[in-house]
């Protein structure tokens, strides 16, 4: 029913079922026969057959206006599954709450330069939530941290956008350990932390605890600048990624402390269902920019 709707739509714009069939590259007799299938669906006449040419009736002009919205919500409906169609309808991105500040601005301006037909909507959280909303299909590509060197499971597309360094910091003018520090040493200095779920916590918990001791977090709180002006203030211990550091106007009144055998790093993958459509060529787009992210 599609042709018969564009070769009615064009029969009705060039007001000739000639110039109709030479637009559409076919014989004036299959648009004809095209026609006359409509008007039996429909149930009406749709060409005055009685004037010479054949003319559209008013209802032709009428069925016209519905026909054409219905053709291109047809053309786009058609799009959303072509790979290297223009992206467009909604794109669910997940976000992990640790890496917001370093990838989320330059990632929502991109995309939004780059498919201005496309929606995206943010869902932050930590990673273990972001995998449960991309299991039950509520994102449709998501951001995840993991420990260096292990890979998420392969139910999804994954690309590897960086590996993260994290490192302990304090305040320069208030310290509360010395710059070369164990395990033992920064267990107990009273830690400023992001809440329960995040790896970053995680990893130096882990860390901790395997040697023995037990991790004492005086805060936590949500926000690597909030964080990190805290710390500066000497009111406790941060873990915080190099890169998230570098940029903090904050850095010049933080220090590094080298910890003994504790370097920890994460990976950041970017993890998506096989076969997305048109938000394909999008994906790529936010896993170049976010790579960038990271390297600036």
């Amino acid at each position: 029913m599609i042709e018969e709707l564009k070769s009615f739509v064009m029969v009705v714009d060039e007001a000739s079922l000639t110039r109709a069939a030479q637009k559409l590259c076919v014989t004036q007799s299959a648009v004809s026969k095209r026609i006359q299938r409509l008007e039996d669906v429909l149930g009406a006449l749709l060409l005055d057959r009685n004037s010479k040419p054949p003319r559209a009736t008013a209802l032709a002009h009428r069925i016209r206006e519905h026909a054409v919205p219905l053709l291109a919500a047809f053309d786009r409906l058609m799009n959303v599954t072509r790979e290297d169609g223009d992206p467009s309808g909604k794109l669910r991105f997940g976000l992990p709450q640790g890496i917001a500040d370093i990838v989320l601005f330059d990632a929502l301006t991109t995309l939004g330069d780059a498919f201005p037909a496309l929606d995206v909507t943010l869902k932050s959280d930590w990673s273990p939530g972001l995998l449960r909303l991309l299991d039950a299909g509520e994102l449709d590509v998501a951001a995840i941290l993991s420990p260096k060197g292990r890979q998420p499971a392969d139910d999804y597309v994954r690309r590897h956008v960086s590996t993260m360094e994290l490192v302990v910091v304090q305040s320069k003018r208030r310290p509360l350990v010395s710059s070369r520090a164990t395990l033992a040493a920064i267990a107990d200095g009273g830690w400023i932390l992001n809440p329960e779920g995040c790896g970053y916590r995680a990893a130096l918990q882990h860390a901790i605890e395997a040697a023995g001791y037990a991790l004492r977090v005086k805060a936590d709180t949500h926000g690597s600048e909030m964080q990190l002006q805290l710390i500066a203030s000497g009111l406790g211990l941060g873990l915080v990624p190099r890169s998230v550091l570098t940029h903090s106007v904050w850095q010049r009144r933080l220090e590094v402390v080298k910890v003994a055998r504790f370097a920890p790093r994460l990976d950041v993958w970017l993890l998506h269902a096989p076969q997305l459509g048109n938000l394909s060529r999008a994906i790529a787009c936010l896993g170049d920019r976010m790579e960038e992210s990271f390297r600036s």
